[in-house]
């Protein structure tokens, strides 16, 4: 007598991807507006840790000032 293993089962769904909706439909909501909803629900003080980290940044990642590149004076 051969195992056969159990059939899967008809009842058991799929797990849904977050990234989809019901009957796993693409959400009505664009990307940019599901970041600006998802910024809304954050608290006063966690929006500014976002703040210090984003300037942090920029002065991490800010561009040196231009040496300039003009000719030396001839003497």
């Amino acid at each position: 007598m051969a195992f056969e293993p159990p059939s899967p089962s008809p009842t058991k769904k799929a797990p849904r991807s977050p990234w989809l909706g019901r009957n796993n439909q693409p959400p009505d909501t664009t990307p940019a507006q599901a970041i600006a909803e998802a910024w809304l629900r954050e608290t006063n003080e966690n929006q500014e840790r976002w703040r210090e980290a984003d300037a942090k940044l920029k002065d991490l990642f800010r561009p040196s000032p231009q040496v300039s590149l003009g000719r030396k004076a001839k003497m």
